[in-house]
C-alpha cells in the first residue's frame, strides 16, 4: 500500500502563516515541483501580493455558490456538484498551486496541521527572509527504502521533522531535489524510546553518539520521536 501523502504550502509573512493544504502527491517530485514553479512564476514580488489578497476561511465554513462555481475547475469534473464544503474541495483539488497562481482569494486555515506527524511535506515560503524551507516528516517505518507499507502493518512510526533544504526564492538551484534527497540520505536514524520524547533531542545519552572516534555527527541524526526545531521556525520573534 502506498501511503498517502498529506502535505502543506506555508507562507510566512510578518511571523503569521497562510496555509493551503495538499490531500496526495506532496513528495518532492509531486507538490515540490509545482511549489517551485510557482515561486519561480510568481516572484518574491507576487508571492507577498499572493499573501497579502489571501482571505483564510474555515474549513467547517459553508462555500457560497459563487465560490463553489469559481473552484470548479481545481477539482477533477467527476468530483465537483453544486453542494460542496470546502473539505471536500480541499480532498479533490488536483493541483493547490493552481488557486494560488491565479490568485483566487480564499484559503482555507490549516496553520494548525503544519505540526501534525501526518503531514509528510511542508513547503515553507517564508517572506520573512525571503526563502524556500522544504521540511520532511510523517509516517515512515523504521529503515524502510520505499514509500510503501505493507497491508497489515498495525502500527507506523511518528518521525520527527527535519529540514531537509533551505534556498533564496530568487535563487533556487535548478538540481534543489537532489539537494533534499543527498542531504535526507546523509542523515543518521537515531530511534529514542517514544516515552521519553521530550528529553530526546537533549539527551546526554544521544548526544555522547557524536563524538569523532565512533565518526558519527549529532547535527547528522535523521529524526528523533518528537520536535527538533522545526515549530521554532514559527516562534514570534518580537
Amino acid at each position: 500500500m502506498v501511503t498517502k501523502k498529506k502535505g502543506v504550502i506555508a507562507l510566512k509573512k510578518n511571523n503569521q502563516l497562510k496555509v493551503a493544504y495538499s490531500h496526495r502527491n506532496s513528495q518532492l517530485k509531486g507538490l515540490g515541483k509545482r511549489v517551485v514553479k510557482m515561486c519561480n512564476l510568481l516572484g518574491i514580488e507576487g508571492l507577498n501580493a499572493l499573501y497579502d489578497q489571501t482571505v483564510l476561511v474555515d474549513e467547517e465554513t459553508p462555500m457560497t455558490k459563487e465560490q463553489i462555481e469559481a473552484y470548479k475547475k481545481y477539482m477533477p469534473e467527476q468530483c465537483w456538484k453544486e453542494e460542496m464544503d470546502w473539505q471536500t474541495a480541499l480532498v479533490y483539488t488536483k493541483d493547490p498551486t493552481e488557486p494560488l497562481i491565479d490568485g483566487f482569494p480564499y484559503m482555507v486555515d490549516y496553520s494548525s496541521f503544519c505540526g501534525s506527524w501526518r503531514n509528510r511535506f511542508r513547503y515553507l515560503i517564508d517572506l520573512d527572509n525571503n526563502m524556500l524551507i522544504i521540511v520532511k516528516a510523517g509516517l515512515e517505518m523504521i529503515s524502510q527504502k520505499e514509500e510503501e507499507y505493507p497491508e497489515d502493518a498495525e502500527y507506523l512510526d511518528k518521525i520527527a521533522h527535519t529540514v531537509i533544504g533551505r534556498f533564496p526564492l530568487d535563487a533556487i538551484p535548478e538540481n534543489w531535489i537532489e539537494q533534499c534527497e543527498n542531504y535526507w540520505h546523509s542523515l543518521m536514524l537515531v530511534a529514542v524510546d517514544y516515552s521519553h520524547n521530550a528529553e530526546a533531542v537533549y539527551s546526554e545519552e544521544v548526544q555522547a553518539e557524536a563524538v569523532s572516534s565512533n565518526d558519527r555527527d549529532y547535527e547528522k541524526i535523521k529524526f528523533f520521536y518528537g520536535d527538533n526545531h522545526y515549530n521554532e521556525l514559527f516562534v514570534d520573534k518580537k
